[in-house]
């Protein structure tokens, strides 16, 4: 009995929704043999994501479809790292390349290589409807409403996108001649993280803690969270006295004549790392400028309160982050920029010993749940 033949029999009892790890697998009295049902074996990360796959279907009283089943065993490995890795016990290991694993030791990490593909591969497939031109009944409406003070939203996009797509749902809509600019702000640290989930859904990019410390060693913001320098952007677009500083979003209800103005949608540090993930592969195939809407129409939804709470800056960079939001606050208010709020909150207080951020296998289970129900409807199987 060769070890390639128990291989393939496991592979093939995998994609059967087997949940059995690869050594209770050999452990067993006679472990099943099968023949070859592709040319080459598949590697130790698919045949490891399956086998978690299965199992995650099985705690939802479901059975992974056999079409997702071999999607996972032909998928290739997305970026940084070793490609396909041999099997543990799968024959004799190759004189050269990399050494043989156990699919079941892997770190998570590993497997997101091959989901974070699979699912690019789902969002890509995605057919994007032509934006709507409004109608005539529509044009009439809006003639017909009271005039509003012409006014933009600005700052962190990923805040600003949202703040404007609500007050475009309440009949505001931004932009006209003389504009008054809205600048959102708030505790810089929370800046930092939407700057980061901004940077994640336009271009991938490094992780939390990479971002973090990019910016930190060289002792300045982000860009997308250097609230002076945005400012400054902004005076020049509009005018002086044309912009404002958010601190309290109902303020800038009460002031353009809304209700209320809804949170924008709120994705875990694990959710923000997935579509981290997602994004490095997607970018591959769509274009560069697609990628963000793309990621925003196919995951915002799934992931909106999911993966945790939201990331926060670790303690050992505490004293930059102290130190850039003095500036911060000592620069907007010497500007003079009129604010909507209490300045003061854009100060943060001690950071929390236990710092948030990513855990790659939190980030593997939400990856899970977007194999188990794709963003696209899967292919039928042949009957």
């Amino acid at each position: 009995m060769s070890g390639q033949q128990r291989a393939w029999g496991w592979a093939v009892a995998l994609r059967g929704g087997s949940t059995i790890p690869w050594q209770g697998w050999l452990d067993q009295a006679e472990p099943g043999e099968a023949e070859p049902f592709a040319t080459y074996l598949p590697g130790a990360q698919q045949l490891g994501l399956l086998r978690r796959a299965n199992v995650a279907a099985q705690a939802a009283g479901r059975t992974l479809p056999r079409a997702t089943a071999d999607r996972i065993l032909a998928a290739g490995v997305t970026g940084r790292g070793r490609g396909d890795l041999p099997v543990l016990g799968a024959g004799e290991p190759e004189r050269f390349g990399p050494r043989p694993v156990d699919p079941d030791a892997l770190p998570a990490h590993e497997l997101l290589r091959v989901a974070a593909g699979l699912i690019a591969d789902d969002i890509a497939a995605i057919e994007e409807a032509p934006p709507q031109r409004r109608g005539l009944a529509e044009r009439v409406r809006d003639a017909r409403r009271p005039q509003q003070a012409p006014f933009v939203v600005v700052g962190v996009p990923w805040r600003a996108r949202a703040v404007t797509a609500a007050l475009e749902a309440q009949g505001l809509r931004p932009g006209g001649r003389g504009a008054t600019a809205y600048l959102l702000a708030d505790d810089l640290g929370a800046v930092v993280a939407d700057a980061w989930t901004a940077r994640a859904f336009d271009q991938g990019g490094p992780t939390w803690q990479e971002f973090v410390e990019i910016f930190a060693t060289a002792g300045r913001l982000p860009p997308r969270a250097d609230l002076p320098r945005m400012a400054a952007a902004a005076t020049q677009r509009y005018g002086a006295d044309q912009v404002r500083v958010v601190i309290d979003t109902s303020a800038l209800a009460a002031e353009l004549g809304v209700p209320g103005i809804p949170e924008p949608p709120r994705l875990g540090a694990n959710g923000v790392d997935l579509v981290r993930r997602v994004g490095q592969p997607l970018g591959g195939l769509v274009p560069s400028e697609a990628r963000p809407r793309l990621l925003r129409g196919a995951l915002v939804g799934r992931l909106d309160g999911r993966g945790g709470p939201t990331p926060t800056v670790p303690r050992n960079w505490e004293t930059w982050l102290a130190t850039q939001a003095e500036r911060t606050h000592h620069e907007i208010a010497a500007a003079g920029y009129p604010v909507l709020g209490d300045l003061d909150r854009l100060l943060p207080g001690p950071l929390a010993q236990d710092t948030v951020e990513p855990d790659a296998t939190e980030v593997l289970a939400l990856a899970l749940g977007l194999l188990l129900d794709p963003v696209r409807p899967p292919v039928k199987e042949a009957t």
